[in-house]
């Protein structure tokens, strides 16, 4: 059926199977089970995953070395080509003269190290905010309308956001905690959450996480991000969304899921009360992105292609 110019075919239905066990070898967290794979060759590292409002498909982007494309899949890990499209490529299954679709390219836009995606209902960000070593001068978010991306091999990003963070001293500085992977759009602001490394050696994950609101969105002058919060446990985020009520942010790292409450007052997230998920770090593998697929249910997804479901009842209070 063709859903906004896109094709899918009818989806199978989802279900929730809770882990069958507690503990495991690789820090005795639950052993997240694959619901679905994405078996498409060019989304080969899947770093950033959000909701597109206007259809209910899915948007993903690859991790940094990839051209500055998106892929939208249904909510079985499919690929969705444009129905104008779908003669001349083809999703999963090869088809005679067809080519595999592509994704949708963002021809203004580079892809330095893309990390996390957002949306506002209105538009897609994209936040090129990777920064494993500390050391780069340009990042930014790009701003993408959803209604762009609408049956079509191409869009533009409308804005380029340049950001900074004002305590950075040093590229690379002392203190290593100014990557970020982690963005989310909540009551008419953007976030962004660090990954915090050693010093030496600086691949080295370090515990604790920072929380940034970008306050300005100038496209001419770099806008200083605005320290809100910390997170003295934390480690390694690697992605985040509000749910679809607003009340509780997600939060995913190597090792676990977070769940924060919405603050009482103000927008201090990291410090309202949390609940976390300790996950088998064999069974998740490299867990880079998340979202939500309804209010009681999390899609988290891996950089070697694996979608989990995971149910806001595994958390413990």
């Amino acid at each position: 059926m063709a859903t906004r110019g896109y094709f899918t075919r009818c989806l199978l239905p989802l279900a929730l199977a809770l882990p069958t066990a507690c503990g495991s070898d690789s820090g005795g967290g639950y052993p997240l089970a694959v619901s679905h794979r994405v078996e498409f060759d060019p989304i080969s590292e899947m770093s950033g995953i959000v909701g597109n409002p206007l259809d209910g498909s899915f948007w993903v982007h690859n991790d940094s070395g990839d051209a500055p494309r998106l892929f939208a899949l249904d909510t079985a890990g499919r690929v969705r080509i444009p129905a104008n499209l779908s003669r001349e490529y083809f999703g999963e299954e090869a088809r005679p003269g067809a080519r595999p679709w592509p994704g949708v390219l963002i021809e203004n836009a580079d892809n330095r190290d893309w990390e996390d995606v957002a949306s506002d209902g209105a538009n897609l960000y994209i936040a090129d905010l990777g920064n494993n070593m500390n050391i780069r001068r340009d990042l930014g978010i790009h701003v993408v309308p959803w209604a762009a991306l609408d049956a079509t091999r191409t869009a533009n990003a409308t804005r380029f956001i340049p950001v900074h963070y004002p305590e950075q001293v040093g590229f690379p500085p002392r203190e290593r905690h100014f990557d970020n992977e982690s963005l989310f759009f909540a009551d008419g602001s953007l976030y962004v959450i660090t990954k915090h490394r050693e010093e030496f050696p600086s691949r080295q994950m370090q515990a604790g996480a920072n929380l940034y609101r970008l306050d300005s969105w100038s496209e001419t002058e770099s806008n200083a991000l605005t320290l809100l919060d910390h997170h003295p446990d934390l480690t390694a985020a690697t992605g985040a969304e509000l749910s679809p009520d607003g009340r509780t942010l997600a939060v995913l790292s190597y090792t676990a899921i977070w769940l924060f409450e919405r603050p009482g007052e103000g927008d201090a997230w990291l410090s309202a009360p949390s609940r976390k998920l300790e996950i088998d770090t064999d069974a998740a593998r490299q867990v880079e992105a998340i979202t939500w697929l309804d209010a009681e249910t999390l899609i988290v997804t891996n950089e070697q292609r694996d979608w989990f479901l995971v149910s806001t009842a595994w958390f413990e209070n």
